[in-house]
């Protein structure tokens, strides 16, 4: 059964030595498939991916977020793992390749709490540090 839920989404970049904080709040929707909890947003202005809906999948040892619309992305983060992926804008596209350091994930029916840190790399750009929080209820 779906839920409606807030869905809360942190991120902090270390670019240049400098931090940046984006933080989002949206409405969307909650549910269990299987083994792994499922939540769906419609991206805002806010994000730069309006347009586009965002799905979590939301597994005991990782997350993948899957974008389609005007951004269109599949990035999977599991502790210890690479995984490389194209980003796709109205811009053009981007190979980029994520490096999991952590990864810890709280979920049941009620909501979930999700925290990652990675290292993302796109070729020809100094590697970004992330981290990400997530807030389901």
């Amino acid at each position: 059964m779906e839920n409606k839920r807030l869905i809360s989404v942190k991120t902090k970049q270390l670019i240049d030595g400098q931090e940046e904080t984006i933080e989002l709040i949206s409405e969307g929707i909650y549910y269990k498939d299987n083994d792994v909890y499922i939540a769906e947003y419609d991206e805002s202005e806010i994000s730069g991916m309006e347009g586009t809906r965002t799905t979590l999948v939301i597994g005991r040892d990782s997350l993948n977020i899957i974008r389609r619309g005007t951004t269109t992305s599949d990035l999977r983060f599991k502790k210890g793992e690479s995984h490389t992926a194209f980003y796709t804008t109205p811009y053009g596209a981007l190979e980029i390749t994520i490096s999991t350091n952590q990864v810890n994930i709280e979920a049941d029916e009620k909501g979930a709490k999700v925290y990652l840190e990675y290292k993302m790399h796109a070729t020809g750009l100094d590697p970004i540090i992330n981290k990400l929080e997530l807030n389901i209820k």
